[in-house]
């Protein structure tokens, strides 16, 4: 697949679903607002700090919670895995984002290429998952249609566990002889919304109410409010950040 038509539409993913910052010492300095985030770490773009920490680095986790864990963290104790991860993480240590930004921030003149870096952080674990779940055909048509790989890109924020699932779908109506991607991207939804999940089914929802609407190849900005509460999808879906991201941890390679 062509690597920048996988930022693209990361970006967009990004935009549509992921919120920006969050940090621990939001929920310490305000735990009555804060206090459903116990299980995350510092957050960007979706990226749990804590949570996908086998993501970043290389070195073992050292600790068995997230506040222990922030000691290791800004001590330098660990070894970053990739340059982009590497990058990321410094950019945001550099701006001293644990002070200076607030929740949902996106990171001003740093959210180009936080936003550049999260495509590249997560581009290689799309790329073992297609290749794990998703059959030669229903990869060729999944990278042929940005609506079907918007639905595949965000399964790598629900887990690996969700990708395998939507990939089963996917490939049984590939299999059946579908390959009309509308019909497809009907097969995608539906495998949310009717996933069992709430979470999950309340994202399937909201895309199914934009997912048509989108030109990919504009620019597209969030309307993300940076002093603004998010809704109530926008909630879950933070809360669910740590929860999702690490699933990575058990992935096999």
């Amino acid at each position: 697949m062509n690597e920048d038509f996988f930022n693209k539409v990361t970006k967009v993913v990004i935009d549509k679903l992921e919120g920006g910052y969050f940090h621990p010492d939001m929920r310490t300095n305000n735990p009555k607002k804060f206090g459903s985030y116990h299980r995350s770490g510092e957050t960007m773009f979706g990226l749990d700090r804590w949570a996908g920490h086998d993501i970043y680095y290389s070195t073992p986790r050292k600790a068995k919670t997230v506040l222990e864990d922030m000691k290791y963290i800004y001590s330098n104790a660990y070894q970053y895995k990739t340059p982009e991860a590497k990058e990321f993480w410094t950019l945001i240590d550099q701006a001293n984002a644990r002070k200076n930004w607030k929740w949902l921030y996106r990171g001003g003149s740093l959210e180009p290429r936080l936003m550049y870096l999260t495509a590249k952080i997560m581009y290689p674990k799309y790329e073992n998952l297609a290749k794990l779940y998703l059959t030669a055909k229903s990869q060729q048509l999944i990278n042929s249609d940005p609506r079907l790989l918007f639905h595949f890109i965000y399964a790598l924020w629900n887990g690996p566990g969700w990708f395998q699932r939507f990939a089963k779908k996917f490939n049984a109506a590939t299999e059946k002889g579908i390959t009309n991607k509308d019909e497809l991207l009907k097969v995608a939804i539906n495998s949310r919304i009717n996933s069992g999940n709430s979470l999950i089914a309340q994202g399937g929802k909201k895309i199914n109410g934009f997912i048509n609407t989108i030109d990919f190849n504009a620019d597209n900005k969030a309307a993300t409010q940076q002093n603004d509460e998010p809704g109530n999808l926008t909630k879950l879906i933070m809360i669910g950040i740590g929860l999702t991201i690490a699933y990575y941890l058990t992935m096999k390679k």
